[in-house]
């Protein structure tokens, strides 16, 4: 029987795979005919997958493909059908900019619910303070009335980058969000011998521009990895009941133990706790209409 070895996949080029073996980085081609585990619905290796190089030299190959742990996935634009981003993350950090580009709390919210669908720890991570910090103070409770890990961090100056390498040291931490906050710049803050190309703000849409075009996953030198996004603009959310969705709502539960329904939807019954809530100030409003907008859409979905 030929030698394997285990790794991980790093990096997708087409038909070839960087694999981290070790403290070796391999470049090899994946076997035609891989061998996935039997309830794999999505058999297109990604960044994170945990792999079984086999061969020696110029004849290795990926041969197989371990169970995966957890899936960061979403809706494929355009298409109706699920787009894996990476494989066996332990948590995701949900980078949003402080000022500019002006935070999107709608695709906010979606990451974050994708996260917990995935059963991915989400960590709210606001770069770019230096600019002010004004401007965040009308919705950062919205989230930590949520109970979420928040950090202000500044990749410029180094403020909060302390408590960020702490939380991603031997961890596998997926970074992600819109394009322009500063993602790759705080990936560098981490570890500078990544020397990742940062991106700049359009003048003409505000908007950042992308650096990154596709995932990779960066070893961090005490142990542990980073998996490095391209930016969104749009996430559809995959796979999702709109029944489950009350869970990835999690300021939602301190009052939804009090409806009159089990199953109460949150949205037109009677007696309803998290209405009541909202509609008294005690739960965000803001984040009521995303968690019933969200619902809605999924509802349709499955139409």
């Amino acid at each position: 029987m030929a030698e394997r070895v285990a790794g991980v996949v790093t990096a997708v080029h087409g038909p070839l795979v960087r694999v981290q073996v070790g403290v070796e980085a391999l470049v090899v081609p994946a076997r035609r005919r891989l061998r996935w585990p039997e309830a794999t619905a999505d058999r297109r290796l990604v960044v994170g997958d945990h792999v079984l190089v086999e061969g020696s030299h110029a004849s290795r190959v990926v041969a197989v493909v371990e169970r995966r742990s957890t899936t960061l996935s979403r809706r494929s634009p355009g298409e109706n059908r699920s787009r894996v981003i990476a494989a066996n993350v332990d948590q995701a950090v949900v980078v949003t900019a402080a000022v500019s580009p002006e935070p999107n709390l709608r695709l906010i919210d979606r990451l974050l619910v994708a996260c917990h669908h995935a059963g991915i720890a989400p960590i709210l991570c606001v770069n770019k303070v230096d600019q002010g910090t004004d401007g965040i103070e009308a919705w950062i409770g919205d989230y930590q009335d949520g109970g979420y890990t928040i950090l202000l961090v500044s990749a410029r100056t180094a403020r909060g980058m302390g408590s960020l390498k702490r939380l991603v040291a031997e961890h596998t931490t997926l970074f992600c969000g819109p394009s322009g906050v500063g993602k790759s710049a705080i990936l560098n803050a981490i570890h500078p011998g990544y020397r990742l190309v940062e991106g700049s703000i359009s003048e003409a849409t505000g908007k950042g521009r992308h650096t990154t075009s596709t995932a990779q996953l960066l070893p961090l030198p005490g142990g542990g990895f980073v998996v490095d996004t391209p930016g969104v603009r749009e996430f559809g959310l995959w796979d999702l009941a709109p029944a489950k969705l009350p869970e990835c709502f999690p300021e939602l539960a301190r009052f939804s133990r009090h409806c009159s329904f089990t199953s109460c939807a949150h949205a037109e019954e009677p007696d309803c706790a998290v209405r009541d809530a909202a509609q008294r100030g005690e739960l965000s409003s803001r984040r009521y209409t995303s968690y019933l907008k969200l619902r809605q859409e999924l509802s349709e979905s499955l139409d």
